[in-house]
């Protein structure tokens, strides 16, 4: 019995760490903070501590609450909501003008959300208020940068959850922005005035990895991708330790995985090849 209890117990550690990308952000943060503004690992680890944190409670939480939160399903009976809820009556309101119509629909949304919305959406919109709330909070303490990447995210989140039809699941490009382009750039944007070139490798970052995700052909650009920027800055010779990295995933395609499969697969290999990215820049 208890080696069963230990054995459920390990499996759940297991999938909760979702093949490693659970600790991408983190590493990412990370990592950006190593490559382009390494004085934060000695002089002030204060301030890692507050990009860490915000990333993994404020940013992650609110890309969750959005994109991985079924909307569609209770606002799809949204329209022609057949009952509406009591409301008061609000005064001098005649029958069929603009103010009685919106007293109506606001009576019916009520209802909606009692009927519909309130249950499949309390949590992921206090998920959400509160990891933004967090997220504004430990971006005020960092600085203007960490402000904006915070709004950008919260719409780019919005924008993944909008072009996905709001069913909570989004497309690999949208997570590496998320996972990695974002946490990338705010590690090595604080502290230095050059904002292009980290700006830059966090793109290429988020391509490489998302095109690596993709169970199919897509997969052989990610690396391909990644070892040209790193020709392009004068790293040759990581490029070889990179390909190395990516060769695991890439026979796994062999197999012909499902998505979910291939994902926990090439989770370790991933976070190498940040972590190999990081190091050499």
């Amino acid at each position: 019995m208890e080696d069963r209890i230990e054995r459920q117990t390990r499996m759940e550690i297991v999938a909760s760490l979702d093949g490693g990308w659970v600790l991408l952000p983190l590493l990412a943060g990370a990592g950006g903070a190593w490559a382009f503004n390494r004085g934060v690992w000695g002089e002030d680890p204060a301030t890692l501590g507050v990009i860490l944190a915000l990333i993994v409670g404020g940013w992650q939480p609110l890309w969750r609450a959005l994109t991985r939160t079924d909307w569609v399903t209770p606002l799809s009976r949204w329209p022609g909501w057949p009952t509406s809820a009591p409301w008061p009556r609000w005064p001098y309101i005649q029958p069929g003008t603009p103010g009685d119509r919106l007293q109506h629909r606001l009576a019916s949304a009520k209802a909606w959300w009692r009927g519909a919305g309130q249950a499949s959406l309390t949590q992921p919109l206090r998920r959400a208020i509160s990891a933004l709330l967090v997220s504004l909070l430990l971006s005020l303490a960092l600085g203007r940068i960490s402000l904006l990447l915070t709004l950008v995210l919260l719409t780019l989140a919005e924008l993944a959850a909008l072009w996905h039809e709001g069913r909570g699941n989004v497309g690999p490009l949208w997570t590496g922005i998320a996972l990695i382009a974002a946490p990338w750039f705010l590690g090595a944007s604080l502290g230095t005035s050059d904002i292009v070139t980290p700006a830059l490798s966090s793109l290429v970052l988020a391509l490489m990895i998302s095109l690596y995700a993709h169970p199919n052909g897509w997969a052989l650009t990610g690396p391909v991708v990644g070892a040209a920027y790193l020709i392009w800055q004068g790293h040759a010779s990581a490029v070889g330790w990179l390909l190395l990295l990516a060769l695991p995933g890439l026979m796994a395609l062999t197999s012909r995985p499902s998505r979910e499969a291939y994902r926990r697969a090439i989770g370790p290999w991933v976070l190498s090849m940040v972590a190999l990215m990081a190091w050499v820049l």
